[in-house]
């Protein structure tokens, strides 16, 4: 019965009027006149710099490593060391150009491991993993893409530009999205480690593909899509929420850079808990292979990573790729309320021009121009609040995210 329901609702959307398009190159070029908004950090962009080049040299090092645990803590004021002065934001700057004017430190990762004595003893005889005391890692995101209350914020001035049509403080809201990064701690240099300051991993939001799978749901759930990009990983990784009846699941896959095998892992939100905590599986095995524990009652919000010890998993931990993944998806939990509330929003805005559409055609029938402006009156307070979108817009720096490799280059 219901999906007769569904499929008599989608005929019905299909029979309904909509305005047509008589000049097909009037529309071409009202899309080429577009300001999609271009900022000073998205054009000239490269991952893999050359400042970089020492870090990945480090992170595949880092690969002989066996980390057990690991703990993310996001804080909720600037009171850290890490945070302390322009001059350290201008060092983190020097060290990678992964670190952007725009940056600000929101928190710390620190890691676990078994001591080597350990290691080499059978799995259950090993006692806890200690805290490594030469090497952490701080987390970044771009608050000129997410601050919208920031009235010097990219997106704020994105949001002034289209004044005439939506309120900037709310519409604001609707273009934030979401870089973060994760960077070693820079104190490194100081106990002569090297690398300091270098860039580790980037999670960065994709509002095309978000709204893709949105609609694609037609049922309006958001579905966030994510890209990672890794160091010393010449692959983009793709992360995003797919359909689940109850709770949420996210996926991604990771293809062998030699072998071209892939292995696919599931994150799946664990319900009835303080917090939102998820286990990870071997999407085709259905093993558990970790854990993320959510600490709810901890301010600020702190996120624990505990990885499978028993030997038959020691080539997974040792998995930078996998573990990376892990923890920027980790600092990701943090941000999903305010994304997911988004995509909500931007849902319905972009539904309700068929309403407005129904309700001009029905007006200008009657030939009534009283009518006809009283409609537009009413719709055009309703796209003020954003409550109404003409279109979803993103920036320049979205847009180079989707740029065609095998495009014709000049």
């Amino acid at each position: 019965m219901l999906e007769n329901e569904e499929n008599n609702e989608e005929e019905e959307e299909e029979e309904e009027p909509t305005e047509d398009f008589t000049n097909l190159d009037d529309v071409v070029d009202d899309v080429q006149d577009l300001e999609i908004g271009a900022d000073d950090e998205s054009l000239d962009y490269d991952d893999f710099s050359a400042e970089d080049i020492d870090g990945e040299k480090e992170s595949v090092l880092m690969s002989k490593q066996w980390y057990k645990k690991i703990d993310i803590d996001m804080w909720m004021t600037k009171a850290h060391m890490a945070t302390m002065g322009i001059r350290q934001q201008d060092q983190y700057r020097a060290q990678s150009r992964q670190y952007t004017a725009n940056m600000e430190v929101k928190g710390d990762i620190t890691f676990y491991a078994y001591s080597p004595e350990d290691l080499n003893k059978p799995f259950k005889e090993r006692k806890r993993p200690v805290k490594v005391l030469d090497y952490k890692e701080i987390v970044g995101y771009n608050k000129g893409f997410w601050d919208h209350a920031d009235k010097k914020s990219k997106i704020f001035k994105q949001a002034e530009k289209s004044a005439e049509d939506y309120d900037p403080s709310e519409y604001s809201k609707l273009l934030r999205r979401l870089v973060i990064k994760t960077f070693s701690e820079l104190k490194r240099d100081k106990k002569k480690k090297g690398h300091a300051g270098r860039w580790r991993g980037t999670l960065e939001e994709s509002v095309v593909l978000s709204t893709n799978a949105m609609f694609g749901e037609n049922r309006g759930k958001p579905r966030p899509f994510f890209y990672l990009n890794l160091p010393g990983y010449n692959y983009r990784l793709l992360l995003w929420r797919t359909h689940s009846i109850i709770g949420d699941r996210y996926m991604f896959t990771v293809p062998h850079p030699k072998t071209g095998e892939l292995t696919t892992y599931r994150i799946k939100g664990r319900r009835f808990t303080p917090g939102k905590d998820f286990k990870v599986y071997n999407a085709e095995t259905h093993e558990k292979v970790a854990e993320i524990d959510d600490r709810k009652l901890n301010i600020g919000g702190r996120m624990t990573i505990r990885f499978r010890g028993e030997p038959e998993f020691e080539d997974l931990n040792r998995s930078t790729v996998f573990r990376r993944t892990l923890v920027l998806f980790a600092i990701l939990v943090k941000y999903l309320n305010p994304i997911n509330k988004k995509y909500k929003k931007i849902y319905k805005g972009l539904k309700k021009k068929r309403k407005y559409l129904n309700a001009l055609n029905k007006a200008k029938k009657t030939k009534d121009t009283a009518k006809v402006d009283a409609v537009k009156l009413k719709y055009k307070d309703i796209q003020r609040k954003c409550d109404m979108l003409k279109a979803v817009e993103v920036t320049n720096a979205e847009l180079t995210l989707h740029y065609n490799p095998r495009r014709i280059r000049t």
